[in-house]
């Protein structure tokens, strides 16, 4: 952050200097003459009279670092498509879905639970979306414990009531209320508990972990719908407008 305001402010100390000797029309020897605290004078002056030059600075700043992020996304997505779409991960919805939800997200993450409710409205409305979980524990070590049962639950085949449950569960996310949530699904807990510190669920922790780094997602949650990422809670609606462009640009 404080790198890109000292570019924001750079770029537009820039821009106000140009203007001002413009403005002036100082000629460049008259301008080499000026010494720096002179040059700041003329320019703090300048920005005093002319505050939108820094904003205008900002927002193209802004807007390029967008197109340059959606640009180095679409470039990485397409060499990711095994990995994001790994046939291991668990899922809800129709498995020959013609539009793709990718959701990486945390277990303490309060958005993330609220986005459960819009998936589940999503997926009993429209019988042609799958929606893909992407384990991302990054708020404590508890959200990496939870994601590491959820993963071993789903080597059970409850994965989605697993993952209900834990986003609707209010206490802390201790070992043995883990346990306790896999019980109550009818679980086999020793399995569960054996499976959780597998080095094949660590791995695939690590991977999804992983993929979100080499994707850009720097939270949760974080949607992906087919090469549109959207960072950040989505709802119901949201999702529905995304997923009708898509089609609708498929013809």
């Amino acid at each position: 952050m404080k790198t890109r305001t000292s570019l924001f402010l750079t770029t537009g100390l820039a821009a106000a200097a140009f203007a001002t000797f413009g403005i002036m029309g100082t000629s460049s020897n008259a301008a080499e003459k000026l010494n720096v605290e002179e040059v700041r004078g003329i320019v703090k002056n300048y920005l005093d009279e002319h505050p939108e030059i820094v904003i205008e600075a900002i927002e193209a700043y802004q807007a390029n670092q967008q197109e340059i992020e959606a640009r180095q996304f679409k470039e990485t997505i397409q060499t990711k498509q095994d990995e994001l779409h790994s046939k291991n991960l668990p899922f809800i919805g129709n498995p020959d879905g013609d539009i793709v939800i990718v959701e990486f997200f945390d277990y303490n993450c309060g958005y993330c639970k609220r986005a459960m409710g819009e998936i589940t409205q999503l997926i009993e409305k429209d019988d042609k979306v799958k929606v893909i979980f992407h384990e991302m524990p990054i708020l404590s070590e508890s959200s990496a414990d939870a994601a590491r049962y959820a993963l071993a639950a789903h080597k059970q085949g409850k994965y989605f009531e697993y993952h209900q449950a834990l986003m609707t569960f209010a206490g802390a996310k201790t070992p043995e209320t883990l346990e306790k949530v896999g019980s109550d699904l009818g679980l086999d807990v020793e399995k569960l508990k054996k499976d959780a510190d597998s080095k094949d669920v660590r791995g695939e922790v690590e991977k999804s972990l992983a993929l979100s780094r080499d994707l850009g997602i720097r939270g949760t949650p974080a949607f992906i719908i087919g090469d549109v990422l959207t960072p950040g809670y989505m709802t119901f609606q949201n999702m529905q407008t995304v997923i009708e462009q898509i089609r609708n640009d498929k013809g």
